[in-house]
This record gives C-alpha cells, structure tokens and sequence, in this order.
C-alpha cells in the first residue's frame, strides 16, 4: 500500500511566474530546505538534457552529502510538473521507501495560483511501510515547508 504526503499554497503570482522558480533546478537549493533528518537540497542539475522535458534527468544533491536521481514524467508549463526517483536518497531513509513520484499541480486562481504538491512513496515491505508512515508525516512537514519558502520568495 503507498504511502502519500500532500501540501498545498496559494501564492499571488502568475502560474508562470510560479511554475518557473518551483520546477527549476537553479530554486530547489532556495527553497527545499532542512527540516529535522530530511536534508536541504543543495544542487540540482540536468544530467541529459540543456532544459528540463518529460523523459529528462536530474541529479540532485543533498545536504547530507548524499545524491538522487529523478526522471521527469511530466513538465508542462505552467500547469504540471511530475517525476520519480529512479535512485533513491541514502540509508536510513532508502530502507523504508523503496520509490517515490512527486506530482506538482499549478492552478490559476482569481488570487494567483494554487500549488498542490503530492508525493506517493512505495515501501519494499509491510513492516518498512508501517516504519515509514511518521517519516511520511515528517516529509509533508517538509513539503508544506517548501511550499511556504516559495511562496515567501515570490512575495518578497
């Protein structure tokens, strides 16, 4: 059984303005930052590609010291952004969660835009998934902490 973790903001800026600073690898280090045992992101980069595209690759680097991979499933400015993690991030957390697929959804609202951020974990095991529901929890604390550092940095 997957285990999910939702967030979600409005922010008074266009989808396009939005969709820009949220799905690029230069703003994950401005706002993915730390939140307990879940590390910053601190470098994300195209392994394949000169502009992000469904079927593309990213690396991304953690503050750990550790690395993911991602492969793009979706990137479609302004309204969808969704990819998976084809190399998972390192021991302790990679025991319980053996895959996960982020979906990032930008609706046009009469205030600006709605950001709604899923993320589906698969766990190799009934016991790693009953392990991983409060890591699970923790990820959405840290999503919706994401969330509001974007939202602060395009309202700044």
């Amino acid at each position: 059984m997957p285990l999910e973790a939702f967030a979600e903001i409005e922010i008074p800026r266009a989808p396009e303005e939005v969709f820009d600073l949220a799905a690029s690898c230069a703003g994950f280090p401005r706002f993915l930052l730390r939140l307990g045992p879940i590390p910053a992101v601190v470098r994300a980069e195209l392994v394949d590609a000169a502009e992000p595209k469904a079927g593309g690759r990213r690396r991304i680097e953690l503050g750990d010291g550790s690395m993911m991979e991602e492969e793009i499933l979706a990137y479609d400015r302004p309204a969808r952004h969704r990819y998976r993690w084809t190399k998972p991030p390192a021991p302790p957390f990679s025991w319980l969660v053996r895959s996960a697929e982020g979906d990032w959804t930008f609706t046009p609202t009469p205030g600006g835009t709605r950001v709604a951020w899923r993320y589906r974990f698969e766990s190799p095991s009934r016991v790693a998934e009953l392990l991983a529901r409060p890591v699970a929890a923790l990820f959405g604390r840290w999503m919706r902490q994401g969330l509001a550092n974007l939202r602060a940095i395009l309202v700044a």
